[in-house]
C-alpha cells in the first residue's frame, strides 16, 4: 500500500532525503520545516502518516501532539530524533508514538516504519475476507490449481485416488476434501491400516472410502489383506462399493522395484494420482496461510501480522511445508499476546529452532567435501577473475552466508549486518565484491 505522509524536520538535506527515499519507495510526501504547518494539515485530513523531527524551532513536536492527536486520533505518528535519550523514548510512549527511529538512522528503517505505520491506516483483515474463510483449502497460486481441478474430478468417482506429497503438504486434508465433495459423504471415512478381517474392515467403511495414510509403511502381510479387500469389493454392487484413498511421501514405484511395496497392489491403487507441491513452490500462498491460521488459533480478530513478518515467513524454508508453517503461527499466538505479530518476534522463533538444533548428521559430510574441494583448489592453477586461492575460498562460505542473513531478515541490510556481526558498510562492499543484489 502507498501512503500520503506529512514529514517535517527543520533541516532541509534531511527532508530532501526522507523526500526521495519516501518517493522511491512509491509515498507521496509533504514537507514542512515546522510542526504548526504539520497540525494545520492534519486537522485539514490530509496525510494518512506523520514522520516528524522532535525539535524544530528551539520547540518540541511533543508539545503539538495532542492537538494533533485530538484532530486524528486514528493517525500513526512516527518519530525521529538526535536527541537520543531515555527521556525522548518515554515522551514518545506517553504520547502513544507509532516508532521512535533515533538518528542518525538507516533509510531502510524509516521506509519499513512507514510501511508497518500504514497497516494500521489500512490493518489487513485477519479474518482474510469472508469468502476465504469459508474455503476448505487456503492458496490462490499456480501450483494448487491442478489439485483443486483433481479434486473436484476425483470425489464424485469410484476410481482408488493415490495422493503424494511431501511430509506437511496437506495429504490429510486432500483425502477429506475427496470424501467430503462425494456422493460416500454420508457414508463412513475409515482411517486404518488393519485388515486383518475382510468382512469386518467391509462393513465398518459400508460402501464410504478407506483411507490409508503413508501406505508405503504397511508391511508386507498388511498389504496382502488389503489387496484382498479390493478384491473382494468388487463383487459388491456398485452403489455399495467402498473406494480407497491412499497417502504417500515415498516413491511407490521405487519401493517395487526393490521388492518392498507388491507391484500388483500398487496397480490398483494408483489409477487416479494427485500430487501436491510443496510450499517452496506455491508462490504467495504463505501469506493467506499464516494469515488463515493466525486467526483460527487467536480469539481477537484484531490480531495480523506485519508485512515485512511475512515477507520473512514467505522467503523461509518451509521443510515440513504447511504444517511445519501451522505449527510455527500457533507457536507465535501464543507466546506474544500482542495484537500485531512482528518480524522481530518471528526471527526470533527462528532463532530458538537454530539454537536448538542437534548437528546435522551430514556436517562430518560437509566438512570433508569443504577439504576435498580445497585441496582440488590449492592443486589448481584456476581462480576466479583475479582472486587469490584464498579469496575464492572464502567467497564460498560467504556468499551464502550473506545472502541466507538477507533471506531471514528480509532483505534489511541492516539487520542482517548486525546479525552477521559486521558493520553495514562491510556488508555493503562484500555484496558488491560478491555480486550479491
Amino acid at each position: 500500500m502507498k501512503y500520503e505522509v506529512l514529514l517535517a524536520d527543520d533541516d532541509d538535506s534531511v527532508r530532501l532525503v526522507l523526500s526521495k527515499a519516501l518517493s522511491r519507495a512509491g509515498h507521496s510526501v509533504k514537507a514542512t520545516d515546522n510542526a504548526d504547518t504539520l497540525l494545520k494539515w492534519a486537522e485539514a485530513g490530509q496525510g494518512d502518516i506523520v514522520l516528524t523531527d522532535v525539535m524544530m524551532g528551539g520547540r518540541e513536536v511533543f508539545e503539538r501532539l495532542p492537538d494533533l492527536a485530538a484532530a486524528r486520533p486514528k493517525m500513526p505518528v512516527i518519530i525521529i530524533s538526535a536527541n537520543n535519550t531515555v527521556n525522548t523514548a518515554l515522551k514518545s510512549g506517553r504520547h502513544k508514538v507509532f516508532e521512535y527511529v533515533p538518528k542518525p538512522f538507516d533509510l531502510d528503517d524509516v521506509t519499513q516504519a512507514v510501511a508497518r505505520a500504514g497497516q494500521s491506516v489500512n490493518p489487513r483483515r485477519n479474518k482474510v475476507s469472508a469468502e476465504l474463510g469459508k474455503l476448505p483449502m487456503i492458496g490462490r497460486s499456480p501450483a494448487m490449481q491442478p489439485v483443486y481441478r483433481a479434486v473436484s474430478r476425483f470425489a464424485s468417482g469410484d476410481l482408488p485416488v493415490l495422493i503424494q506429497g511431501a511430509v506437511g503438504t496437506g495429504k490429510d486434508l486432500v483425502a477429506r476434501l475427496i470424501h467430503d465433495g462425494g456422493m460416500r459423504k454420508d457414508r463412513p471415512f475409515l482411517r486404518t491400516t488393519d485388515f486383518e478381517n475382510t468382512s469386518l474392515t467391509l462393513q465398518k467403511v459400508n460402501g464410504g472410502d478407506i483411507y490409508i495414510d503413508e501406505i508405503a509403511e504397511l508391511s508386507m502381510q498388511q498389504q496382502e489383506r488389503l489387496l484382498a479387500v479390493m478384491t473382494e469389493s468388487e463383487r459388491i454392487h456398485a452403489a455399495d462399493r467402498p473406494r480407497v484413498l491412499s497417502a504417500t511421501r515415498k516413491d511407490l514405484r521405487r519401493l517395487s522395484d526393490e521388492g518392498k511395496f507388491r507391484d500388483d497392489l500398487l496397480f490398483r491403487i494408483n489409477v487416479a494420482e494427485i500430487r501436491i507441491p510443496p510450499l517452496s513452490e506455491r508462490d504467495r500462498d504463505i501469506y493467506e496461510l499464516a494469515e488463515s491460521f493466525l486467526s483460527n488459533t487467536s480469539s481477537s480478530n484484531s490480531r495480523r501480522f506485519e508485512t515485512e513478518a511475512l515477507d520473512i515467513l514467505h522467503r523461509h524454508n518451509w521443510a515440513g511445508n504447511v504444517r511445519e508453517l501451522e505449527n510455527l503461527v500457533r507457536r507465535l499466538a501464543v507466546l506474544y499476546s500482542d495484537d500485531v505479530i512482528t518480524a522481530d518476534m518471528v526471527l526470533q522463533e527462528f532463532s530458538k529452532d537454530i539454537l536448538s538444533g542437534k548437528p546435522h548428521k551430514d556436517d562430518a559430510k560437509l566438512e570433508t567435501q569443504i577439504e576435498l574441494a580445497c585441496r582440488q583448489l590449492l592443486n589448481s592453477d584456476e581462480v576466479e577473475g583475479t582472486d587469490t586461492h584464498y579469496q575464492t575460498a572464502l567467497g564460498w562460505i560467504e556468499r551464502p552466508l550473506i545472502v541466507e542473513a538477507l533471506r531471514i531478515t528480509g532483505g534489511n541490510r541492516a539487520k542482517a549486518a548486525d546479525k552477521m556481526g559486521i558493520h553495514r558498510n562491510t556488508l555493503r562492499t562484500r555484496m558488491k565484491d560478491l555480486d550479491i543484489s
